[in-house]
């Protein structure tokens, strides 16, 4: 993932914002996940649904980091 950063750091607090549209849409996949996952599994499945949304939670903040400008 080399080329222009995805992520930028945020100037106040902690964490990363987009900066580039590949950040936007990774940050939108993200949500949607959220919201699928919080539709079709909170209820019926609460062990599956924190499950996978730790792990999308993971996943993104790793590919944030790993695309972050200096």
């Amino acid at each position: 993932m080399t080329g222009r950063p995805w992520f930028r750091p945020k100037r106040y607090g902690l964490g990363f914002s987009p900066a580039s549209w590949q950040g936007w849409v990774l940050t939108a996949a993200y949500v949607g996940a959220v919201f699928a996952l919080a539709i079709t599994l909170s209820t019926p499945q609460p062990w599956i649904f924190w499950t996978l949304l730790a792990t999308a939670t993971v996943v993104y903040f790793l590919v944030a980091f790993l695309t972050r400008g200096a």
